[in-house]
């Protein structure tokens, strides 16, 4: 007589099955793990290029030749923040670009010849962004 091979009969059926239910739950598995880091990336993604855009809206010449004209441009951007403040994927973030929308709105243009030093105007936009700075970096909030 000869001794039958492992796996075969019901105990090896068992098995083979076991082992495609396991492949099928560890794949659902992965895809489902794959699917949730895509849905955080993308978040991380909108929310890194939204941070990016207004960042690029704060800026302005800090010795314009036309004070009057840079101060409406400020304004007419800080009214683009409020914008795209109704874009941010959450409330922080979404208060940080109106906090410095209104910080645009209040800044004081100074035309070209003013006493303005370059130190000064980066202390203003450095103070400008600062709530916008602390939540697009903070790197808990990509959670």
């Amino acid at each position: 007589m000869t001794p039958k091979e492992p796996g075969t009969g019901a105990r090896g059926r068992r098995e083979r099955a076991g082992a495609v239910v396991a492949a099928v739950i560890t794949a659902a598995a992965l895809t489902v793990g794959i699917t949730g880091c895509n849905d955080v990336s993308a978040k991380t993604a909108d929310r890194v290029e939204l941070c990016a855009r207004v960042v690029g809206k704060t800026f302005n010449n800090p010795f314009p030749d036309d004070a009057e004209k840079t101060k409406k441009q400020v304004r007419e951007r800080a009214d683009e923040l409020d914008d795209m403040a109704e874009q941010a994927p959450d409330e922080k973030l979404r208060e940080a670009i109106k906090s410095t929308a209104e910080k645009m709105r209040n800044a004081e243009i100074k035309g070209k010849g003013s006493s303005r030093t370059v130190i000064g105007y980066i202390s203003d936009q450095n103070d400008r962004l600062k709530d916008l700075r602390n939540t697009c970096l903070n790197r808990n909030d990509y959670k």
